[in-house]
């Protein structure tokens, strides 16, 4: 071996031993890793937010989650062509100053989310639909006064389900919440979690730096 490729291979481990090592992806959820064992975890990246799910193939409907800038967020993309697609916006993006309260995005939320009595809609503490027993701060969208009397009886009867608050509000299927994020409390995130296990970690959500 000469010098000079001598001393290119001492520079090139030198460099190796100097970078830092690649960070392990997190593993799923237990029980979403059990009901998704034959698609792929990885990791979905958006221009400023990172998020892990699952892509699957034929067998699991081709259900894969995408980055979406225009809402911005993230939305679960299901079916094999684009006649026989189907798109559903699961994770939105709400902007707020840093010392703002979560309240400061209602305007916003109201327009974007129109029902019967979104005008007096608020957001309202929420139980965590992924571990109740070590719950985050969340929030629902929910009614209050006359509204809220209507909804919780309609919920008991089972009565009118029309959501009282619009489709990001609460109502009697699945499960939605708004959270400040934990690494940037300038952005609220809006999690459609839907009523069944879903394809992606909604604690995994992230703020690119």
């Amino acid at each position: 071996m000469t010098i000079l490729k001598y001393a290119g291979l001492v520079a090139l481990v030198a460099l190796a031993a100097c970078s830092p090592k690649k960070a392990e992806m997190p593993k799923p959820p237990q029980a979403m890793d059990d009901t998704f064992k034959a698609c792929k975890w990885m990791e979905v990246r958006g221009e400023t937010l990172a998020m892990d799910g699952y892509a699957c193939g034929p067998d699991f409907g081709n259900v894969h989650l995408v980055a979406d800038e225009t809402l911005p967020g993230f939305a679960l993309v299901e079916g094999g062509g684009p006649d026989a697609m189907t798109y559903r916006p699961v994770v939105r993006i709400f902007t707020k100053a840093k010392d703002a309260g979560i309240d400061a995005i209602l305007p916003e939320i109201r327009k974007l989310s129109p029902g019967p009595a979104t005008a007096t809609c608020t957001l309202q503490p929420s139980p965590d639909p992924l571990d109740p027993d070590h719950p985050r701060k969340l929030f629902e969208l929910a009614p209050t006064g006359a509204a809220k009397t209507a909804w919780d009886k309609n919920v008991q009867t089972g009565g009118d389900g029309t959501p009282p608050c619009g489709a990001l509000g609460v109502s009697f299927a699945g499960d939605r919440a708004f959270e400040v994020l934990a690494d940037d409390p300038t952005k609220v995130s809006y999690i459609d979690y839907g009523s069944e296990i879903q394809p992606f970690d909604a604690k995994s959500l992230r703020v690119m730096k």
